[in-house]
């Protein structure tokens, strides 16, 4: 077992990584002929202290002799197995006895943690019966690597010994759910306007907020409107949501009570009050969200088997001879076929194509997804409601076929749905078809698409997807849907049922298509998207809209040429033209970016707009931008122009805008952020999100946190990280650059995995003194021993002296007492009793080079200067 051990656990892991660098460097110029010896499976290192010269000869190298070994006790650690994370756990030192290196202790439930097969080890291997088991000692080739300075454990196992996980698996017991606390996400805008002599203003602000309470995530999404004009006020709080939530671990799904919204997979999502249990698919893996065809082959011998798509390397792995399957491929959209290559140990090669095109109702071979949701329609425009009850299923067959079904059962509505989704060598398709049924239908005498009180009808669809690997065009989404006329969705049937709504527009067809074509070498790419809908109240006219483009990349910029034309129910064409230059005015990271677009329109009308954007700042806190446009429409010119600029702060974000044109002025200000209520008090951040971490670094006032553009720690010691990605391992750093130099973070990294809305509190340790570089000498003159160890008064190890008897060290108190030690004798110590220099405590200054005199006897202090 190899293990390397930095330093015990102590507030001082500044120096730690210079006592691994000074028993590193002088382990490289001691002689190679070190004496080894086999005992308990750890190697002796002998060293010779006649290689040392003056005092050091009389440095006791024994604590070296088995490594730089960690004191017993229990640390906190970020545990890698292969240098994957496994999660933070509570890690146990013993003393080994007798001479022996310290023992990493880890319990049954910790061993079952890492991974680790125990039907694969050897029968000579078997797990101790105590709490102390040594990975290092009963898994073959087992190594450890312990750096408390940077509070981690790395694990070398070989794959052999470990049980197989899918690519970017997270154990759910490293699922973090958090603290209790609340938060509020708001965002504030408000406008005045002057046109034509009359002034209005208008005020919004959009208000996210939650309290977490254990397991149970509480929501409420709002908005408030107010206007104001010469005589008029208005205003209105609109409740957009409210409801709790909290994860159901075991069915890798999501429980949801209150003001929610179904799943569109199958029917179209609608608003209702109730209860729904639905998957989550963010639970899973990365390499089993999304589909991708599992890969099955045969291997001859030891064989290193690639998968490429397009060319390029998806998946490498090596596998023993025999039958193999790979089921963990990230997903990767609609990008083409899989090209398979099997190289066998002598050099042999055979290859096949795994036909790969995917639409969204596709699901891996194996795996399901589920929703069931039951409640009320929810809909203030309507006096009646209906209750209703929606179930989906969707599981993958294989490779090749998915299959799902469906159903919406209210009092006198029933909605059927069955499906399938095809993956093939000529595309991907999903096919399906809804039958509906409703009756207690109202007929409307001033609507122009009467209902019967009962209706009947059917609704088919069809997608496609295709890359063609020959030319690269791709057909990202291609859609046609058809309804008869007597069908009804499930928001149509609410509405046809009260009439005191809005009149259901049932839609009676619509095609969709998106097609992007990549031109030759760099001669960029070509794109289309468009969509045509009509519907049975006006079957004759239809809505049309589409956009044809060009666009390329140059080393001077950015150009892109679209045409873009849309036709509405009242058969009125509107077609226009658009080119658009884009080009940076300098080469550094905050240039400004100068960009000019011209419109032209089937109509004869022109406008033209040019505009300057960038940024400002080291994390680009202020952006900006400038514009002047001029438009000429219906024989009239127009011209205006305007400004803009945000503002990130650590604790908000501050935005304003002002333009003016023909007739009109109008200014703006805006106002974003978020306020988290936790355990550790109230802190304002600029960055909001559903899934966040309070960063606590006490006195590191100023330091900047990386996750967050713009973030900082405050003067209470929090900061806010915001947008972790759930179920994932997330790293969270702090930059100590702008705290104090009286501060040290012990940490600037941790790792955490939260689940979806969590709350977590990271605690980064701090060290706070004034930092002193020590000149030691022993009453005589003479420079202490290179190597010797500095301890506070209560024993707890610092640093060590290095070369020319210096020693760095911060001091916390502004008289103290050090321990130097080299040996186990009173001969082999001394003490320094010191007072820091009036000076020192006051300017608080960077760094202080001082002589200190270490006694063997008491002294009176020696001041530092």
């Amino acid at each position: 077992m190899f293990l390397t051990t930095h330093a015990p656990h102590y507030a001082g892991r500044f120096f730690a990584a210079r006592h691994w660098l000074f028993v590193t460097t002088l382990g490289a110029v001691l002689p190679d002929n070190l004496a080894q010896a086999e005992e308990s499976n750890a190697a002796l290192a002998l060293f010779n202290p006649a290689f040392l010269q003056g005092q050091e000869r009389s440095l006791d190298m024994s604590r070296f002799e088995r490594g730089n070994g960690a004191m017993p006790g229990s640390y906190r650690l970020d545990v890698y197995v292969n240098q994957q994370w496994m999660g933070r756990q509570d890690i146990r030192v013993r003393d080994g006895g007798d001479g022996k290196p310290s023992r990493i202790c880890f319990t049954p439930a910790q061993v079952s943690s890492l991974g680790i097969d125990l039907k694969r080890l050897p029968e000579s291997h078997a797990l101790e019966s105590d709490d102390c088991a040594d990975i290092g000692l009963w898994v073959p080739d087992a190594h450890i690597d312990m750096d408390l300075g940077a509070l981690r454990l790395d694990l070398s196992i070989a794959q052999t010994y470990l049980n197989r996980a899918a690519r970017g698996y997270v154990d759910p017991g490293d699922w973090d759910r958090g603290v209790t606390a609340a938060f509020v996400d708001y965002n504030s805008n408000a406008f005045h306007n002057d046109s034509r002599g009359s002034n209005s203003t208008e005020f919004y602000t959009g208000i996210n907020s939650g309290l977490n309470l254990g397991d149970w995530r509480l929501r409420h999404n709002a908005s408030y409107n107010r206007s104001s004009s010469v005589g008029e006020s208005r205003s209105k709080y609109s409740a957009l949501s409210t409801y709790a939530q909290r994860d159901l671990t075991t069915l890798k799904s999501q429980i949801t009570l209150g003001d929610y919204y179904t799943p569109s997979e199958l029917f179209d999502s609608v608003s209702f009050t109730g209860v729904q249990v639905a998957s989550d698919d963010r639970m899973l893996p990365d390499s089993q969200r999304g589909f991708a065809p599992s890969i099955r082959g045969m291997a001859q011998s030891n064989s290193r088997v690639t998968v490429r798509q397009a060319g390029n390397i998806l998946y490498e792995t090596s596998v023993a001879p025999g039958p193999f399957v790979i089921d963990d491929l990230y997903s990767t959209g609609y990008s083409g076929d899989l090209d398979v290559t099997v190289t066998e140990a002598d050099g042999r090669i055979h290859s096949f194509i795994v036909p790969f095109a995917s639409v969204a109702q596709l699901l891996r071979p194996g795996t399901s997804r589920y929703s069931v949701s039951a409640g009320q329609y929810r809909d203030d425009r309507l006096r009646k409601v209906p209750t209703f009850v929606q179930a989906t299923y969707q599981r993958g067959i294989s490779n090749q076929a998915t299959a799902y079904t469906g159903s919406v059962v209210a009092d006198q509505y029933l909605a059927v749905q069955g499906g399938m989704a095809l993956s093939t060598s000529v595309g991907a398709f999903a096919f399906d078809v809804t039958q509906s049924n409703a009756s207690g239908l109202q007929s409307s005498d001033e609507g122009t698409d009467p209902l019967d009180s009962t209706a009947s009808g059917r609704s088919y669809r069809l997608s496609y997807s295709k890359l063609v690997d020959s030319t690269k065009t791709n057909f990202v989404v291609a859609a046609y849907r058809f309804s008869s006329e007597g069908y009804l969705s499930f928001s149509d049937y609410a509405r046809a049922q009260d009439l005191t709504g809005p009149a259901p527009n049932r839609q009676r067809s619509r095609l969709q298509v998106n097609i992007n074509q990549p031109l030759p070498g760099d001669a960029g790419s070509l794109y289309l998207s468009g969509s045509s809908q009509n519907h049975w109240n006006n079957a004759k006219s239809r809505d049309t809209s589409f956009q044809a483009g060009y666009s390329n990349s140059y080393s001077w910029g950015n150009l892109s040429l679209s045409a873009s034309r849309t036709q509405g129910s009242n058969n009125k064409d509107d077609t226009q033209y658009m080119l658009t230059l884009s080009m940076p005015l300098g080469r550094d990271r905050h240039t400004s970016y100068l960009t000019s677009s011209t419109t032209y329109s089937g109509k004869g009308d022109v406008g033209t707009q040019v505009g300057l954007s960038g940024s400002v700042g080291e994390q680009s806190e202020l952006s900006y931008g400038v514009y002047g446009s001029h438009d000429r429409a219906f024989g009239a010119s127009n011209s205006s122009t305007g400004a803009n600029a945000q503002y990130r702060m650590a604790k908000t974000n501050l935005s304003g805008s002002i333009g003016q044109g023909e007739e009109y002025k109008q200014v703006g200000i805006g106002l974003s952020g978020s306020i988290v209520a936790h355990p550790g008090g109230v802190t304002f951040s600029q960055s909001k999100g559903e899934t966040r971490v309070i960063v606590e670094a006490r006195g590191a006032q100023g330091a900047s946190l990386l996750n967050s553009n713009g973030g900082a720690i405050s003067s209470s010691g929090y900061g806010v990280v915001s947008g972790l990605i759930p179920y994932r391992h997330n790293e969270v750093v702090i930059d100590p650059k702008g705290m104090a130099a009286d501060v040290e973070l012990e940490m600037s990294s941790q790792n955490i995995a939260p689940r979806h809305g969590a709350i977590v509190m990271l605690k980064y340790p701090t060290t706070q003194g004034a930092p002193v570089l020590l000149n030691l000498r022993d009453e005589a003159g003479n420079a202490l021993p290179t190597g010797a160890e500095v301890l506070d008064a209560e024993g707890n190890s610092l640093t060590l002296v290095g070369q020319m008897s210096r020693a760095f060290i911060r001091a916390a108190e502004p008289k103290g007492e050090l321990i130097v030690r080299w040996g186990d004798t009173l001969d082999g110590q001394c003490r320094v009793l010191y007072t820091l220099s009036a000076a020192a405590r006051k300017d608080k200054v960077d760094f202080e080079k001082v002589d200190a005199l270490c006694t063997k006897q008491s002294s009176t202090s020696v001041a530092l200067r």
